[in-house]
């Protein structure tokens, strides 16, 4: 894990945009995971979210620990036996993001899909990707895909910020960090 503080991720959000999780007695989660975040928490941005549709039917099946396998039993689907545990943090884009309680390293389900991705190394390494998208999105929103090629240099930048950390986020081409920088690329977000 890297160090992420609670204001770095507040000085990039507002507090407004930060869930925090409590800490459970009986909780699976490794130490360090349950503890950052309840410490440090998950941002929300236009990115990704962690928090739950409130108004969504299926989460009335789901008991107070959302793992994948209610969730896929909500939508009447498979979940991979080896992912049964895994507890849910949010969605990123049109993708599932789930976390592995002993290991920490976090994955994404493709929106209609029962394979997934390997998506950070850990915890800390998701939110300090999410930081770096943050940060850039003030600099190549409005700006035009051009020959120059500016918004490709800042995606290049971004891109490289996040792999210096994890390598995990671009190992394959169709995960859901490749998709959506390539998207940003083309100039489909700003």
């Amino acid at each position: 894990m890297i160090r992420i503080t609670p204001r770095q991720v507040v000085d990039s959000f507002g507090l407004a945009c930060v869930t925090y999780f409590p800490r459970s007695p009986d909780s699976h989660m490794r130490r360090e995971v349950a503890h950052f975040l309840s410490d440090v928490g998950l941002p929300e941005s236009s990115f990704f979210s962690s928090r739950l549709d409130l108004e969504d039917e299926s989460l009335e099946r789901i008991d107070n620990k959302p793992s994948l396998r209610t969730m896929f039993e909500a939508d009447g689907a498979e979940c991979p036996p080896e992912s049964e545990g895994w507890e849910i943090l949010g969605v990123f884009n049109y993708a599932t993001i789930a976390i592995d309680p002993s290991d920490g390293r976090v994955y994404s389900f493709p929106e209609g899909e029962e394979s997934y991705t390997a998506m950070n190394a850990d915890l800390s390494s998701f939110v300090h990707s999410l930081i770096v998208l943050e940060h850039g999105k003030n600099e190549y929103k409005g700006l035009p895909v051009d020959e120059e090629g500016e918004r490709a240099r800042v995606v290049e930048r971004m891109r490289q910020q996040i792999y210096e950390v994890d390598e995990t986020p671009f190992a394959d081409e169709e995960s859901e960090w490749s998709r959506l920088f390539e998207e940003i690329g083309f100039g489909m977000w700003g």
